[in-house]
């Protein structure tokens, strides 16, 4: 069975009372694009402010959970191809087993075609589309921690690519194990079956050799098998012929760390993606010596005060300290980038990384975590601090590199749509910036010491050459390698 690599929610929420803005309506409702949003720690990682370029033309493919009802108070309607939406499903009855206290057996029934819109138990499509086209953005708990800042639009990595939601993976109920010693209870858990995974790829080659055979496809998936364990033949099946058919593929390297990696990205024809973090993360000033004056963290370290398309120009953001979300491009950001403890590292001959790029801490729509009491994030200033439990989340994981490198796939491919997958591959690995192995000093807020107490404090990144490929993904210099 081929079970999804879920990135965990990491934010710590704070709840306070305060008096809730008030807006008439989603500010950016007639918006067509967020190429005049404001850019972040992870665009500035990869070097998006020195390209042009914005994906126009190319469609990415986020084979995923699908997008939540309420998509449309986050991206723009003319950025995602609902006419081509889809899902496919394969219903999963889980039985405990007979002999054994601990296991359950498993029946799949007949794959059928399902709705994109998304899974109850995970907004993570969303998350994941956000970082290609951008979104709109305003969070009240900013608010509560002192930062007062206006509802504005992040600017996506490709903000004028069109995103095509496909829902490979479903929500399933697991059946409580009582005689487990364990114990566990009845849970709802999300995953796709290989047959779901092949059929989402083989949708989208059906749609490069007809509707959008004029246009570049990409496809990302930010999901994955267990670590070491290789691509099934449906899938493997799939991606190949999506590759001839012309569709260049992207998947996260996995979240097992030192374990290795997930299929589909070690397996060689798709382009992989391991996590990078950046050493500036929730400190006041970006400079790795100099924790948060309050003891804590700095709450807005992801976003910079730079908004608009290539450089961009100063923004109005006047709450952000001076150098937020400002990554130092000494030794082209190599020095202050670290890879994360969970990407997965390549640990044998089979495995293929191509790749590494923002994977920690990235910061992105994440609605109702769990479930569908969706508020507006501009409805009346409540969507995330009352009935709400968040419409926005930091996340961490390979999930999160992974349509990075799709987007950047995407601006190459705007400048050269003819690039076929292993080309693009090729000009990604070449024009990375190598990542030697290493360790870094990186600020967590969220440390607890060997008792279980809070303990903000700097941990020590360290990996080996096995998890960085050809190094730190470079946007600017695939962009220029780009025939």
């Amino acid at each position: 069975m081929h079970r999804k690599s879920l990135s965990t929610a990491l934010a710590v929420v704070a709840v306070v009372a305060l008096a809730p803005a008030v807006f008439a309506g989603n500010p950016f409702a007639g918006a067509t694009s967020t190429s005049s949003g404001y850019h972040t720690w992870d665009s500035d990682q990869i070097d998006v402010e020195n390209v042009s370029q914005t994906g126009a033309g190319v469609y990415v493919a986020v084979l995923d959970t699908g997008l939540v009802p309420e998509w449309q108070d986050y991206f723009p309607d003319a950025r995602v191809a609902q006419e081509l939406g889809t899902g496919f499903y394969q219903p999963v009855t889980f039985k405990s087993h007979s002999t054994t206290k601990c296991e359950v057996d498993t029946e799949v029934g007949a794959l059928r075609t399902a709705s994109y819109i998304g899974s109850r138990s995970s907004a993570h499509g969303t998350h994941v589309a956000s970082t290609i086209i951008g979104f709109s953005y305003r969070s009240n708990t900013d608010l509560a921690q002192g930062f007062n800042l206006p509802a504005i639009q992040v600017r996506g990595i490709a903000p004028l690519a069109t995103i095509i939601p496909v829902k490979v993976l479903a929500d399933y109920q697991l059946p409580s194990l009582p005689k487990c010693p364990n114990g566990t209870h009845s849970q709802t858990i999300n995953f796709g079956t290989n047959e779901m995974v092949a059929a989402g790829i083989d949708y989208v080659t059906s749609l490069k050799k007809g509707v959008l055979k004029d246009h570049p496809v990409v496809i990302n998936m930010s999901l994955g098998g267990g670590a070491g364990e290789p691509l099934s033949a449906v899938e493997t099946a799939a991606v190949d012929k999506a590759i001839a058919a012309g569709v260049v593929i992207v998947a996260a390297a996995g979240n097992d760390g030192e374990a290795g990696m997930d299929s589909p990205g070690s397996y060689a024809p798709v382009i992989s993606a391991g996590a990078t973090g950046w050493t500036g993360e929730w400190l006041d000033d970006g400079a790795s010596g100099n924790p948060p004056a309050n003891g804590f963290r700095y709450r807005m370290w992801w976003l910079q005060n730079v908004k608009g398309n290539g450089a961009g120009t100063a923004g109005n953001l006047s709450a952000l300290f001076a150098n937020s979300g400002n990554v130092d491009e000494n030794g082209a950001g190599i020095a202050d980038t670290y890879v994360t403890d969970f990407s997965g590292r390549s640990k044998a001959a089979d495995q293929d990384l191509d790749v590494v790029a923002p994977g920690s801490w990235v910061r992105g729509p994440f609605a109702s975590d769990p479930g569908y009491s969706h508020l507006p994030w501009w409805s009346k200033g409540l969507g995330d601090l009352h009935k709400n439990p968040g419409n926005f989340f930091y996340v961490g994981g390979t999930s999160m590199s992974s349509p990075h490198v799709a987007a950047v796939a995407a601006l190459m491919l705007q400048k050269n749509p003819g690039l076929t997958g292993p080309q693009v591959e090729s000009i990604l690995q070449s024009s990375a910036t190598p990542l030697p192995a290493g360790s870094r000093q990186v600020w967590d807020p969220f440390h607890v010491d060997a008792d279980g107490n809070a303990d903000p404090s700097f941990v020590t990144m360290s990996w080996g050459a096995d998890a960085t490929g050809s190094g730190l993904l470079q946007a600017d210099r695939a962009i220029t390698m780009t025939p």
